[in-house]
């Protein structure tokens, strides 16, 4: 129980700085993680987490081990996430992904006369139907929204604009501009900063479906139903707009951050982050 506290301590009331130290890691001007190492200076390249399960129309077996094989630090990257979501719950997305992170610190500094509220649309049949499309695309030889639309490319460069030239550059072409506009629209001025997280990025698409495969087996946000009063609470602070309320709260696990911002906010203590019981 002590352990557990202190991981309670460390990564729900420290989430704030986790995110602003994975900024510092991962993204310009210093991007420690890429520097350290490899001679990449973003997700772009070795680190890319998005390309290599992309195949595209005609690719044969040996183009797409030597794609898997460029992106190899990517594929480990997403291989690791994958795992410890199943484990411990979507603790990349919540705390350590810069691009998510990036968004959901922007909101903070909107003010909320100006967010928008995206928690009436269905959030999975958006993002499964993004993700289908984007496999599906290059696939059928349709072209590719690897690159051009990508917020992994393009949180990175907005950060790098005042420093790189060629980030600038990015942002005076049409898929740059467009970019622009969605981490605008998705996250600055979203309510929560996560509604690119939960529409548009297929990284994490996958890691809501390994969290929702391990939900029995690992630790999860869970509501003790016979102490839930579905007062609603815990729905007005999810940035996900994972909760839905019936006769107790529900956790989709397909949405669910581990920030735990509803666990601090309930008034009877009816939400925990553990094991199944």
């Amino acid at each position: 129980m002590a352990v557990e506290e202190k991981n309670k301590a460390v990564l729900s009331r420290g989430r704030t700085l986790i995110m602003v130290l994975s900024l510092v890691l991962f993204l310009p001007p210093l991007a420690v993680i890429f520097q350290a190492s490899s001679s990449d200076i973003d997700f772009c390249g070795t680190w890319c987490p998005r390309m290599f399960f992309a195949v595209r129309q005609g690719a044969g077996l040996g183009e797409i081990a030597g794609g898997i094989m460029r992106s190899y630090l990517g594929v480990a990257l997403v291989a690791g996430v994958l795992v410890s979501t199943f484990f411990f719950g979507r603790y990349w997305c919540s705390h350590f992904c810069p691009i998510g992170g990036a968004g959901e610190l922007g909101s903070k500094l909107t003010p909320a006369k100006m967010k928008l509220d995206y928690s009436s649309i269905p959030a999975a049949p958006v993002r499964y139907g993004y993700l289908l499309v984007y496999c599906a695309a290059p696939l059928l030889g349709l072209g590719s929204l690897c690159c051009s639309y990508c917020n992994f490319a393009a949180v990175p460069s907005l950060f790098g604009a005042a420093f790189v030239s060629a980030d600038l550059d990015y942002f005076l072409r049409f898929y740059g501009i467009i970019n622009l506009v969605l981490f605008l629209l998705l996250a600055v001025l979203a309510r929560g900063g996560r509604a690119y997280c939960n529409f548009l990025c297929p990284i994490g698409a996958l890691d809501a479906l390994s969290a929702r495969f391990g939900q029995g087996i690992g630790r999860r946000v869970r509501v003790t139903a016979e102490r839930c009063t579905a007062c609603g609470s815990c729905r007005e602070v999810c940035p996900t707009w994972a909760i839905s309320l019936e006769s107790t709260a529900k956790v989709d696990q397909l949405s669910c951050f581990p920030c735990r911002k509803c666990e601090k906010v309930c008034p009877e203590g009816a939400i925990r982050y553990g094991k199944a019981k």
